[in-house]
């Protein structure tokens, strides 16, 4: 056995205790489980061991549970996990080499990331509404935060399925509207939310919703997008709302188009 997997090994003094992982939301030692799982469907254990510096043997035994990893270990991981950027590297690579947004979607690891990012991020507030944007993805990530935060559910459509509704007109094109739906009582009054949306460009449609939920007297702690401009979401949520927001996108446009510039002047100069 390597150093490196010596290392790591002296640190777990308790390797079954199973119980003890599994101990709410804001357990890192799940968190990281949670996480690895997930990074799975994206990279080998060779890749994440060169990403993160943990032997493949030892990760592999975290995410197999033969071995659940120390509180510190788990903290020294996760560390890695946000110093690394692994997470927004991978989710920007594999779009960009798709460039089509449902093969990203369709991945299971996507739903897992993109639930423990926002858990991570706002582990801290007390989240009892999540609200997603009409579509099916949206729907399925929503179904995923509200797993991981405890919360209710409150998918938006476009026609009604309950008989007391709330409703937002937005303009889709020059020429056309589409209308959004909320059964009221869903969104409790003064309820701490999240909205779950897939494209952030479709800035009417994410006013709306922000319409929507403020019509409730809810606070908005956080609005995800799987794609999007974060400088333009950071500009609607500033103009929209009087408090702390957080913007949480998975594959920031900005760094993407940044990146392109940069290839572009290398292409350049040779």
């Amino acid at each position: 056995m390597s150093e490196r997997s010596d290392e790591w090994n002296l640190q777990e003094k308790n390797p079954n205790n199973l119980i003890g992982m599994i101990d709410g939301v804001k357990n890192v030692k799940l968190m990281v489980f949670r996480l690895l799982g997930a990074l799975k469907y994206f990279y080998s254990f060779k890749e994440l061991e060169e990403r993160l510096g943990v032997p493949a043997q030892i990760l592999w035994r975290y995410v197999t549970l033969r071995t659940v990893p120390e509180r510190t270990t788990a903290e020294k991981i996760l560390s890695k996990i946000r110093e690394s950027h692994i997470i927004e590297d991978v989710l920007a690579k594999y779009y960009i080499e798709n460039e089509e947004l449902w093969s990203l979607l369709s991945n299971p690891g996507i739903m897992t990331l993109a639930g423990l990012r926002a858990l991570d991020e706002l582990k801290d507030e007390k989240i009892n509404t999540i609200i997603s944007s009409p579509d099916g993805y949206a729907a399925a990530l929503g179904s995923t935060f509200s797993s991981l935060f405890h919360a209710r559910l409150c998918a938006s459509s476009h026609s009604p399925y309950s008989k007391h509704i709330i409703s937002k007109n937005y303009k889709i094109s020059s020429e056309f509207f589409d209308v959004i739906l909320l059964p009221r009582e869903c969104v409790a009054r003064k309820s701490k939310v999240i909205i779950v949306t897939v494209d952030g460009s479709k800035s009417m449609l994410l006013n709306s919703l922000i319409d929507l939920a403020n019509s409730r007297q809810a606070h908005i702690s956080g609005i995800l997008c799987v794609i999007g401009s974060k400088s333009k979401i950071d500009e609607v949520i500033k103009s929209k709302l009087k408090y702390n927001t957080r913007a949480i996108v998975l594959i920031n446009t900005d760094e993407i188009k940044e990146g392109r510039k940069k290839e572009q002047v290398k292409f350049d100069l040779k």
